[in-house]
């Protein structure tokens, strides 16, 4: 599972709860977050979920929405945002992990004043984003991350 989304659940939430994953890939994090008594959904292009258009889950509403490393790759921002923020419950949490846009291997990052109007317009609100740098083990190098949490 992503450490950074790990720790943040373990600081957020006192018991496992519900989750929705937008833009699953592997389930990795979904699989993960389930062994420890999550109810999970995650969903993904490969399931023919088109994440450009509003998406709006049957088992709406969650607890937690996240999604690591698709933002940056989301045409249509404001759409993404729509529906992080439409299958949140109220007071529900989310977790946004992107590439900032001075990171030296993906062109299609964005700026920490992007991502916090985004989330602003929206209506999401105790918004905290942090860039920092993280080394990919797996292809080695490093990236510019850029995570955003916050409520609805």
């Amino acid at each position: 599972m992503n450490e950074y989304l790990e720790n943040f659940i373990n600081t957020k939430f006192e018991k496992p709860i519900k989750a929705l994953d937008l833009g699953a890939g592997d389930f990795c994090d979904v699989k993960q977050l389930e062994k420890l008594g999550w109810k999970c959904e995650g969903v993904d292009l490969e399931m023919g979920i088109d994440l450009e258009k509003p998406y709006v889950s049957k088992n709406k509403p969650f607890d937690l929405v996240y999604s690591n490393y698709v933002l940056q790759r989301i045409k249509n921002k404001n759409v993404f945002a729509r529906t992080v923020y439409e299958n949140l419950k109220d007071d529900g949490c989310f977790f946004i992990h992107t590439f900032e846009k001075n990171d030296s291997v993906i062109a299609t990052g964005m700026s920490q004043e992007f991502l916090q109007e985004l989330l602003e317009k929206q209506g999401f609100r105790n918004i905290e984003i942090r860039i920092f740098d993280h080394y990919d083990k797996g292809h080695k190098h490093w990236h510019k991350i850029l995570e955003a949490s916050g409520q609805k």
